[in-house]
């Protein structure tokens, strides 16, 4: 079994291609959003790529509509993408969402093929870690890959620009090193390196001064970014094992359950 840190589309492809498991990592926000939705008692998810497909699935299923473009709150939707709104909801028990994003659902559909299609990000990284070796010790082979996919990335930390998504995986990486799976040496490397940008700020400066933080932070949601810099603070873990379904106009959603 092999770990990868691989951004992008490339990351999702690469999980799709080799039968793997696809971890989809947007920090900032909607890895951050989606276990904190499931947190509040929603036992499904859809989630699609385009805006008109996530309007399809919420008449298909009955859902709620949750989701953004440019960051904001898509017209018509029941909620937009910020962890923070749905933080203070009441119980949201037995209802079901469909949801989309700017770029977090694009790879989720676009790792569609993959094992398993699972969200994760610092808030739920020890447990998303947990949940894999579950995964994998239910199975008689362990011949594939695991890919931790920043959905937006530069590459490594130490040589290009710092991207929230990048450090979101680097956090579920290290949770990986605790537990003790074998990690490559560029892995290992810009783990060294991340922890010596705590040395310095915390995650919230980090995300703070990424460019997509500092967007958000124009935009009003300061306090979202806070949220998405909580580590370990969820238990749940948001998994689609191959579990798609297909919309009257033939593009496909992936259903996320705790199951």
């Amino acid at each position: 079994m092999e770990i990868v840190l691989l951004g992008n589309y490339e990351g999702s492809q690469l999980a799709a291609s080799k039968g793997g498991i696809a971890i989809i990592v947007d920090t900032l926000r909607a890895s951050t959003t989606i276990p904190v939705t499931m947190s509040k008692g929603i036992t499904t998810i859809y989630v699609a790529l385009e805006v008109e497909d996530t309007r399809l699935a919420a008449k298909e299923f009955g859902s709620l509509l949750m989701g953004e473009r440019g960051c904001e709150m898509l017209d018509g939707f029941d909620y937009g993408n910020s962890p923070v709104e749905i933080s203070k909801l009441e119980e949201m028990s037995n209802k079901i969402v469909s949801f989309t994003s700017s770029t977090g659902s694009k790879r989720v559909v676009e790792a569609i093929g993959s094992r398993a299609i699972i969200v994760g990000s610092p808030i739920n990284a020890k447990a998303v870690v947990s949940k894999i070796t579950g995964i994998c010790k239910s199975l008689s082979s362990n011949d594939f890959p695991i890919v931790i996919i920043p959905a937006f990335s530069e590459g490594s930390i130490i040589t290009n620009e710092i991207t929230e998504d990048q450090i979101g995986g680097l956090v579920i990486a290290q949770e990986f090193k605790k537990a003790g799976f074998t990690l490559s040496g560029e892995i290992l490397a810009e783990l060294d390196y991340f922890v010596k940008l705590l040395e310095e700020q915390t995650l919230f400066q980090i995300l703070l001064n990424t460019l997509h933080g500092k967007k958000l932070v124009k935009l009003g949601f300061k306090d979202d970014i806070k949220f998405c810099s909580y580590i370990n603070q969820i238990s749940v873990v948001p998994t689609s094992l191959n579990d798609i379904e297909e919309l009257p106009n033939g593009q496909k959603v992936v259903k996320l359950t705790e199951d």
